[in-house]
């Protein structure tokens, strides 16, 4: 794209995008696509911006990890994007109302190459992931060389990506990301994302189309070395609660460990609702 070069690619739950295509959304405004572009809209309603139009992908699988962007000259002397993932898809076809998960902060990683991880809960349809995400490293919402959480709303490659302000947490510290159905009207559904207790991470989103795959995630970018991970065996997403407007659906999670070269996996502990529970390794 003329005058945009990769000096100005940031790296974004999803991977790298350009800056510009990075919104940071302040407190107390929301996302709203009823008119067919993306608004943001402020507490009494009034537009603030128009980001212009969503461009929908093809329905029928589930945005990522197949549109992660890496960066075109980077090298990472270990494997980038999703490392290691579970997802259940609902396919009740009653939707989900309520996805919360608790997963603890892990101590930092013993060496420091300016790597990212993010590790997060999710539900995303084949458009966009939405998603309460703790990250380390800096990402294009901030950060730096500690723990800090953010909610995110991301498109693909080369989409916009929209993110709360960034808050910084300590290694112990639990955490519960939560999404809730907000609102319903026809097709298009109204959803909030937010970590539990934690001031400004919340991001409404409205008039969207219905998120149906719900998935447990570690994604890293520019690691060197397995001691960029954090300096623990494994973090664990843990009382994961799941409901539809039909109550609580039998769960079964896939594990996908698409990347091993620091033994990463994943271990389904318990498929129960509520209370299952997902560890990744790495």
């Amino acid at each position: 794209m003329p005058g945009k070069t990769v000096d100005d690619l940031v790296v974004t739950p999803g991977g790298y995008r350009h800056t510009s295509h990075v919104h940071a959304i302040g407190p107390g405004h929301r996302l709203d696509l009823a008119r067919g572009t993306i608004q943001q809209m402020d507490a009494r309603g009034h537009l603030v911006h128009d980001f212009g139009p969503l461009q929908i992908k093809s329905s029928g699988k589930p945005l990522m990890p197949g549109n992660v962007s890496r960066h075109p000259t980077l090298a990472a002397g270990l494997g980038e994007g999703w490392i290691a993932y579970a997802g259940w898809t609902n396919d009740t076809g009653h939707p989900v109302t309520l996805f919360s998960t608790m997963w603890k902060v892990p101590p930092a990683p013993k060496t420091n190459h300016n790597q990212v991880i993010f590790l997060f809960s999710g539900i995303q349809n084949s458009t966009n992931i939405y998603q309460p995400v703790l990250q380390w490293g800096p990402s294009a919402a901030g950060g730096g060389p500690y723990w800090a959480v953010a909610s995110w709303y991301v498109d693909g490659q080369q989409g916009p990506a929209f993110h709360t302000n960034l808050v910084q947490v300590k290694p112990g510290t639990v955490l519960t990301g939560v999404m809730t159905l907000s609102g319903q009207n026809n097709n298009l559904f109204s959803y909030d994302c937010m970590f539990n207790g934690i001031a400004d991470t919340s991001l409404p989103v409205s008039n969207i189309q219905e998120l149906t795959w719900n998935i447990e995630t570690l994604e890293a970018y520019g690691l060197q070395q397995c001691s960029d991970y954090p300096d623990i065996g494994s973090v664990a997403f843990y009382a994961i609660d799941l409901q539809t407007s039909a109550g609580r659906p039998t769960l079964s999670w896939t594990p996908e460990n698409a990347i091993t070269d620091c033994k990463q996996h994943v271990d389904v502990v318990s498929n129960a609702n509520p209370d299952g529970e997902v560890d990744i390794y790495f």
